[in-house]
């Protein structure tokens, strides 16, 4: 399953500077008619690199990409600074 929510939270001692919560949910469906749209030019590029016999598998990228995307969710990034005393905290759910 794709994330769809990006928690970011920046920490500067014992007080909170800033908090962000980011709905990709929002971007998803965006994104999936932007594919809509230029999946035409995908299938004519795709085809094209076929006839030339190149290596490049333009739906095999876009497959590993998706399953990037997938393996993200759950993902917890912790930075600390103690030269800046400032922790950055992001969690993708």
């Amino acid at each position: 399953m794709i994330p769809s929510i990006i928690n970011l939270r920046i920490q500067s001692g014992q007080r909170f500077k800033l908090r962000l919560w980011l709905p990709l949910f929002i971007v998803w469906p965006v994104l999936i008619v932007l594919f809509l749209l230029l999946l035409p030019f995908l299938v004519i590029a795709e085809v094209a690199l076929r006839a030339t016999g190149t290596g490049i598998r333009l739906f095999g990228i876009l497959g590993g990409v998706v399953s990037v995307l997938s393996a993200m969710r759950g993902t917890v990034v912790k930075v600390d600074s103690p030269k800046q005393n400032a922790v950055v905290h992001v969690t993708i759910l």
